[in-house]
This record gives C-alpha cells, structure tokens and sequence, in this order.
C-alpha cells in the first residue's frame, strides 16, 4: 500500500510539472509588411533565429505571422524587435529606414509601386522570385 501512494504522489507531480512546462509555450500573431516569397523567407528566418521561437510561418497574403514561442526565453516585444532589426514594420513596431533601405529592392512594401508590381504579379500567376 505505502507503495501504491507513493506512486500516486509521482504520477500527480509529474503531471502537474508537465501541465506547468506547457503554459511556457505560447502562440501570437501578427501582422508584418512584406510583399514576395523573399521577404517570407526573411521575416521567417528573423523569427526562427530568436530563442526560444519554435515556429514561424508568415502568409504573404494576409501579413500575418504565426508564432509558437517559450515566454521563459523570449517576450512579445522581443518578437517584434527580431522582425524589425530584419527591416520588416509590423503592427507595433517601425523597422528603422536604414534597416529598410539595405532589403532587396523587390521587397520595398512602403513603396508604392512595389506594391502594385506584386499585386499584377499575383493576378497574372507569376509569383516567381
């Protein structure tokens, strides 16, 4: 019987430790501008390299990033931080000009005929970059 309860007791603490482990993990979302598969690539990688992230899928379409992400290494801000240093504005936070200005030209979303460029591109089916 001692036996017995001191197995309980193991299985109550290690499920309490597992349900403590998963409330670690946390997922967000995002928007940030962008406008080709090369600045998909970019804003996930950005967010790859960040500790603790364990996914990063952003949608061209909607500029939505998807994040999965242990809050015991890194914060909300932090996440925009990681975007912004890689030249991507999102909702919360202005990549700096200079940051901006050293992405690929093709990848200017504050420019107008970026824009557009992308927009014709995706109606005709040529994606392609």
């Amino acid at each position: 019987m001692k036996y017995l309860v001191i197995l309980l007791i193991s299985a109550f603490s290690f499920a309490a430790n597992a349900q403590e482990s998963t409330k670690k993990i946390a997922e967000t979302t995002f928007e940030v501008d962008g406008v080709c598969g090369m600045c998909k690539k970019r804003i996930e990688n950005a967010a790859m390299r960040t500790p603790g992230v364990k996914l990063a899928e952003w949608n061209v379409e909607t500029h939505q990033l998807k994040l999965v992400y242990k809050t015991t290494k890194v914060s909300k801000d932090e996440l925009h931080q990681a975007i912004i240093a890689a030249g991507h504005d999102t909702d919360k936070m202005k990549a700096e000009d200079s940051v901006y200005d050293q992405i690929h030209d093709c990848c200017h979303y504050r420019d107008e005929a970026v824009i557009n460029k992308h927009k014709k591109k995706a109606v005709s089916g040529n994606t392609a970059h």
